[in-house]
């Protein structure tokens, strides 16, 4: 049970470090980039809110099992999903607050992103 848990402790150090699915503010006039997937009406996002920094580069990337339309308020930025083909939404942050990203169709709230 310890050697299960401390190999799961080194795994999520290793995808935090690495960036894999970062949700948080990268580097200045870096890209944040935030995969999210939605099965069964369900979303499974690695947080509650996408955080950048004015001026940065935003990368949302939207795999689901059924279409939908992801839209990003505030930015009016949206993709088209088609079953299990990703969808992606990248632009500048260049409005501070925090906006809602929802699947127009199914009315799905995804991570919200937050400009500062």
């Amino acid at each position: 049970m310890a050697t299960a848990r401390a190999l799961l402790t080194a795994l999520a150090a290793v995808l935090l470090f690495s960036g894999c699915g970062s949700a948080g503010p990268g580097p200045a006039g870096g890209v944040v980039a935030t995969e999210v997937e939605v099965s069964g009406g369900q979303v499974h996002a690695p947080s509650q809110r996408v955080e950048a920094r004015v001026g940065q580069r935003v990368r949302l990337t939207v795999r689901g099992d059924a279409a939908d339309e992801l839209h990003v308020h505030g930015y009016d930025k949206a993709a088209r999903l088609t079953p299990g083909a990703p969808a992606t939404v990248e632009f500048t942050a260049d409005i501070p607050g925090v906006f809602e990203i929802e699947l127009h169709e199914s009315g799905l709230a995804l991570p919200s992103l937050e400009v500062r």
